[in-house]
This record gives C-alpha cells, sequence and structure tokens, in this order.
C-alpha cells in the first residue's frame, strides 16, 4: 500500500472516502495529516474516480442540504482577512480578489453530497496534524446508492446515530 508522505499531506488538499457504520463519509483534507487506517493513495484516488465517474446529478439523485451557518463563517473570514490586509498596507490587495458566494464554496462538496456522502470540510488544522473537520453538505435522506467498498473507520466524537456537524480526526 503506498501512503501519501507527512510533506505531502501538509501542503495537498486530498479528498477521503470512509464509511463509520451506516454512513458514507468524505471529507476535505486541507493539510491535515491522514490517520494510517485511512492513509493509502490507490485507495483514495480510486474511490475519487469511480464517484466522479458514475456521478448522477439527475433524476433519482438525492436532494442535499447545505450548512449554511459554516459557509456564512467561511466568508466572514475571508472578508476579515481582506480587511486585515488592506490594513497592513497592501494598496489594491483585495482588487485582484474577488470575493467567494456560496455556490463557490460548496460546489465540491455538493457534489459528493449528491453522490450519497455526508461531506465534511477541513475547518481547522492543530499543530500536531490532526484536524477538526466540519459538515459541509449531506443528502437529506440515507442512499443505498453508495455501494461502494469503503473503509470502515470511526473518528473520535463521532456518533454512531446520526454525522456530527464536526469531528476531531
Amino acid at each position: 500500500m503506498d501512503k501519501y508522505s507527512k510533506k505531502y499531506m501538509e501542503e495537498h488538499c486530498i479528498d477521503v472516502f470512509f464509511k463509520c457504520g451506516k454512513f458514507p463519509i468524505h471529507v476535505l483534507t486541507a493539510g491535515s495529516l491522514l490517520p494510517d487506517a485511512l492513509n493509502d493513495i490507490v485507495r483514495n484516488r480510486t474511490l475519487q474516480q469511480i464517484t466522479e465517474a458514475f456521478s448522477s446529478n439527475g433524476p433519482g439523485a438525492p436532494t442535499i442540504s447545505v450548512n449554511k451557518q459554516y459557509v456564512q463563517l467561511l466568508l466572514g473570514k475571508w472578508d476579515s482577512y481582506i480587511e486585515y490586509g488592506n490594513q497592513k498596507n497592501h494598496p489594491g490587495h483585495s482588487d485582484f480578489l474577488q470575493r467567494p458566494d456560496e455556490e463557490k464554496i460548496t460546489s465540491r462538496f455538493r457534489f459528493y453530497a449528491g453522490q450519497g456522502f455526508y461531506s465534511y470540510d477541513c475547518s481547522e488544522v492543530y499543530t500536531d496534524g490532526t484536524a477538526e473537520y466540519r459538515l459541509m453538505a449531506w443528502p437529506d435522506t440515507l442512499s443505498s446508492k453508495t455501494t461502494l467498498d469503503l473503509p470502515e473507520f470511526s473518528p473520535a466524537g463521532f456518533g454512531a446515530a446520526n454525522p456530527p456537524d464536526r469531528f476531531v480526526m
């Protein structure tokens, strides 16, 4: 099994897929370190390719929900960053940076939620390489459509009854 190096994990966003109980999970790592049980380059890339190749956003695709509060938090952080940059004597700093919108921020997560995954964004990476993940988008009903052979994994704070709105991994 080929594993991502620590340096690669710290420098790249990696799409990772697993199942916790009956829930198919997608996370976008954003520079966090993967636990050994999920650190498999071939498996992660294969699951991503299969999911993207068999996308079904047409009739029969699950309806999805988006965590609008989290999106607003991200937009607020973006606004603060731009304001801070302009205060630090970077004239025109925000002129070339277009403010993202909800559509742009959530598109990748909505795609995976449309495939039946509970899709999480890395919201914070801690100094030890672990990260907090926040639920970004999810199918409104649990779909039997996701028949991929996903590895079983249970992150800390993940309940069996419902996927949490955040967890640490």
